[in-house]
């Protein structure tokens, strides 16, 4: 019986993966949920003391990392569609604007510090986000408020810097569990539209805090 439970011991220590560095031409293809906190600031709507603000959005994340060394890999992140809802702030505060959704692809140099020891990868980034937003919907709340249905919403594109801080963690040779923090600088122009005429053009700087776990694979 002590044999036997030996045995098993041993086989259960070797099956725990050795701790070790990435190489030159891994890639890491990472997967999981990732929330998004807009650190919001936005321009007048109508007055003074009226603006916007962009609520939080939970989605699923995907990146991708390529290692040019042991130590260096480039990263792309991408996701499915985040929805945010929008609404109003100081005079507007309670009126629900409209919805709408966006993609934030996003190119970053990384960075992995160590070797790998204890089975934890840490690692920092720095790149260039582009944010993309579409199906701008209009709420009714907003539509009633300028008595109308013919009200449009739409939103340009971004182009900005992103920050990353993250760590994997080894769980056998190939699998990994990530836990990553992005900031991204997100800056867009929300145009309202009445009766096809241009009512009020706002500057929402979005600027969120990101954050994902995912699960990776090494191949």
């Amino acid at each position: 019986m002590k044999r036997t439970v030996a045995l098993m011991v041993l086989a259960a220590l070797g099956s725990v993966g050795v701790a070790q560095a990435y190489e030159k031409g891994d890639f890491i293809a990472r997967a999981g949920i990732a929330w998004v906190a807009p650190n919001d600031d936005s321009g007048n709507v109508l007055g003074a003391d009226d603006g916007v603000t962009v609520d939080d959005a939970v989605g699923v994340g995907l990146t991708g990392s390529y290692f040019f060394s042991k130590n260096i890999a480039v990263e792309l992140l991408g996701a499915l569609p985040f929805s945010h809802d929008i609404e109003g702030d100081g005079s507007l505060d309670g009126v629900a604007i409209g919805n709408v959704k966006q993609l934030p692809p996003t190119v970053s140099v990384q960075y992995y510090f160590g070797n790998g020891d204890n089975g934890f990868h840490p690692y920092v980034g720095a790149g260039i986000n582009y944010t993309i937003f579409f199906d701008e919907d209009v709420d009714s709340e907003l539509e009633d408020a300028l008595g109308t249905k013919n009200v449009d919403l739409k939103l340009t594109s971004s182009v900005g810097f992103a920050l990353q801080a993250g760590v994997d963690y080894e769980i056998n040779e190939n699998l990994f569990a990530s836990a990553t923090a992005y900031y991204l600088d997100i800056d867009t122009r929300a145009d309202v539209e009445v009766e096809h005429m241009t009512a009020t053009e706002v500057d929402v700087d979005i600027n969120p805090l990101v954050a994902m776990f995912s699960i990776g694979y090494k191949f």
